[in-house]
């Protein structure tokens, strides 16, 4: 019994903690920036809350009862934290960039008791594994029920739950699960009191199913909320002010419509700038303006990519006869899937390839403005063709960190482009050819009267004032003269370090400084609290390396995500799958190091130091082979990155058991907070600092570098901390 209700225990963490996630991204916008904050407030609560179990048990109370009363806790607390951050959206401007203080404040926050008590827990558990295994092995059969259950958790995410049950109905599931874990533990010790605590919880459980409707009308007040709908890749949301529609991913706005002053110059400059527009291929979900623009030029076919049918679903009932007309034409050939891996497959060859993509606030959407990309984009042009693309911008002044940005995308498409051409204004559009582009107003002027084309804003006065030959040619070259400015690649995100650089600069909080202050006194206060508990002497010296190896693996876990998403571009519903290979690699890991409790202390030290070693190996290979796999097919990628997260997981997971056979102290609570915290601490530093500060700088290649140092490190400490206690 116990053991399944350890794997549940896993399952419920994962599944918990993938949920949460889902909810904190529309919040976030699905930054990059905020999946290592996330990772790393929870590994920091669970590490803290692991080490303070013990205290529950001082006074005699039972391990049994305690974890039962945790469960009991977990099922109401889980669905008000998804029902506060639903209603938190209040506190910060919709559009507005939230900077890495701010979302570092709020996640550690918000995720606190909640973690707190997945922490307590596993020591918890551990404790009542101690008292049932006579072969002192409890520490590594929890974990190894524990990764199990995360194992089963991340594939039903990933192939049964996300976009199909609503993240909320999936915390309720969890939740009456905690409630029938904690009715099955207490089941030997009703009392009255017990009753009304189950009872209890079964009446909050309900309470949210009646409030959370009402919530999903607040956190939206500053629109008229129309529809909601939680696809596979994203959060969409469509609301309404006035007459314009407005559609959300995941928090931030993404398109509105109608909005012929953005979606009518981005379609009719480059097909102006071409003698016959025959074959044109448009990028960007939120491209329905822009293929009613298009057919104006009287094409024979476009090609329009779409992620998924989600956005078209939810837009269609609510578009104007125009849209729906240039949606329906026959003409427009609609393609699902990632845009990136259909322009890789595509053996066509284009007049014109317009991108309508957001600009680049996360990797997501970075891997569009990539040398990489435009190589590929290059290779399905006609000699004649041109590809166009706009980005944010300002009429008459260019701050520094736009210029930056502004000034990387036009680096990046002249490393791959001959000509390259800007048009000014609050978006530059930026027009790039294998050949010179002809820019002449009276050409332009004359293509527009010839098609007939009928527009709003995009009128030949415009034209004029648009091409106006001086302003064209002093925005460009303040963009070549730019200095420092690198071009953007998929493994050296640059553009992605300028863009985020330009928003915090924008939406800058004098709350970020006094954040700062707060958060900082938390933590030296909350280590000054544990200072013997994580003092690492030669009696703990086993912790030191798992701090390392902590590190390392999440690092390494980060960074192989990341670099599905830049390959595959859809580690959005896939996450639950990958973190699932991660945990079926504990699994494995901590399963074969369990076998290991016999052996000599001297074997399992050559082989915790030799799993040390392995893994700061492959964080060095991994920073050199990484990059090549963008050539490599979405099948094989898959199977590659799946098990590479095995093997990172198995090393991580052989590593903890090990190091608890290893450590002095025979005491178990103390053994697991301390390990447990050592891990999780060491990989909550890992993932924030990687997304806030080492990849921003060092990109992804030197990221892995950084932490295999770290890892070197480690092992040196644990080296020499064991030849000063004279035996491992």
């Amino acid at each position: 019994m116990f053991n399944l209700i350890f794997l549940y225990y896993g399952f419920l963490a994962l599944l918990a903690q993938l949920v949460l996630f889902r909810e904190l991204s529309v919040l976030f916008y699905g930054s990059e920036l905020f999946l290592g904050t996330f990772l790393s407030s929870w590994l920091f609560w669970v590490g803290l809350g692991s080490l303070s179990a013990k205290r529950l048990l001082k006074r005699g109370q039972s391990a049994v009862d305690c974890f039962s009363y945790g469960f009991l806790v977990f099922s109401f607390l889980l669905l008000l934290t998804i029902l506060f951050i639903r209603l938190s959206r209040g506190l910060f401007n919709f559009g507005e960039f939230i900077g890495p203080v701010e979302t570092i404040l709020f996640t550690f926050s918000v995720m606190g008791f909640l973690c707190l008590l997945i922490g307590v827990q596993f020591s918890l558990a551990c404790a009542i594994a101690t008292d049932k295994d006579k072969k002192g092995s409890a520490l590594g059969r929890v974990y190894l029920y524990e990764a199990f259950g995360s194992v089963l958790a991340g594939v039903l995410f990933t192939y049964f739950l996300i976009g199909r049950v609503p993240t909320f109905r999936i915390a309720v599931l969890l939740s009456s699960g905690c409630i029938l874990a904690s009715l099955i533990l207490l089941a030997k010790r009703i009392d009255p009191k017990n009753i009304r605590l189950i009872a209890l919880a079964g009446l909050l459980l309900n309470a949210s199913l009646v409030i959370e409707p009402s919530v999903n009308g607040i956190q939206w007040k500053k629109y008229v909320l129309i529809k909601q709908k939680e696809a596979r890749h994203a959060t969409l949301t469509l609301t309404k002010t006035g007459n314009i529609k407005n559609v959300f991913v995941d928090g931030l706005i993404s398109a509105s419509f109608p909005d012929p002053e953005n979606y009518e110059p981005i379609a009719h400059w480059p097909l102006l700038a071409i003698a016959e527009a025959r074959r044109i291929l448009v990028l960007g979900d939120f491209s329905l303006g822009v293929l009613k623009e298009v057919l104006k030029h009287s094409p024979q076919l476009v090609d329009y990519c779409v992620l998924d049918n989600a956005f078209l679903d939810l837009v269609r009932p609510y578009l104007d006869p125009e849209d729906l007309s240039a949606l329906d034409d026959l003409r427009v050939h609609i393609h699902y899937g990632d845009p990136r891996l259909f322009v890789k497959m595509n053996k066509g060859l284009y007049d014109a390839v317009i991108i309508n993509m957001p600009e680049v606030p996360n990797l997501k959407l970075n891997r569009f403005y990539t040398e990489e990309f435009y190589s590929q984009l290059r290779a399905i042009l006609k000699p004649s063709g041109v590809l166009a693309l706009s980005v944010v911008s300002s009429e008459n002044y260019l701050s520094g960190p736009t210029r930056m940005f502004d000034a990387s995308v036009y680096q990046t498409l002249k490393s791959v482009f001959k000509a390259v051409e800007v048009i000014p204004g609050d978006n530059i559009t930026f027009l790039a050819s294998l050949f010179a582009i002809d820019l002449k107003r009276e050409t332009m002027l004359d293509r527009f009267k010839e098609r007939g084309i009928a527009t709003r804003n995009f009128v030949p006065s415009y034209i004029q004032y648009r091409l106006i030959a001086g302003r064209r040619a002093e925005l460009k070259g303040l963009l070549e003269e730019t200095p420092g400015v690198e071009t953007n690649k998929d493994f050296r995100p640059t553009a992605y370090y300028y863009f985020t650089n330009f928003w915090l600069n924008k939406f800058s909080s004098p709350v970020g400084t006094l954040g700062t202050g707060i958060l900082l006194a938390m933590l030296i206060y909350v280590i000054y609290r544990k200072k013997r508990t994580l003092t690492f002497s030669v009696e703990k010296k086993e912790c030191v390396l798992i701090f390392s190896i902590g590190f390392m693996g999440i690092v390494l876990e980060l960074m192989l995500l990341l670099g599905f998403q830049i390959i595959s571009g859809y580690v959005y519903w896939q996450m639950g799958m990958l973190f699932a290979s991660f945990m079926l690699g504990l699994f494995l890991g901590s399963g074969m190091a369990v076998g290991l409790k016999e052996k000599p202390p001297k074997m399992n030290f050559i082989i915790y130091a030799a799993l040390a070693l392995t893994m700061i190996g492959l964080s060095f290979g991994t920073g050199c082979f990484l990059p090549r796999m963008v050539s490599l097919s979405a099948s094989e990628n898959i199977f590659f990155f799946l098990l590479l997260l095995v093997f990172v997981g198995a090393l991580t997971g052989g590593a903890f058991v090990i190091a608890g056979f290893l450590m002095k102290t025979q005491e178990v609570m103390e053994k697991a907070g301390s390990l447990y915290a050592a891990d999780l601490w060491g990989s909550a530093l890992g993932a924030i600092l990687l997304t806030n500060l080492i990849i921003p700088f060092f990109g992804l290649s030197g990221a892995l570098n950084f932490s295999a140092i770290i890892g070197l490190a480690g092992l040196t400490i644990y080296l020499v901390l064991s030849k000063d206690a004279g035996k491992p």
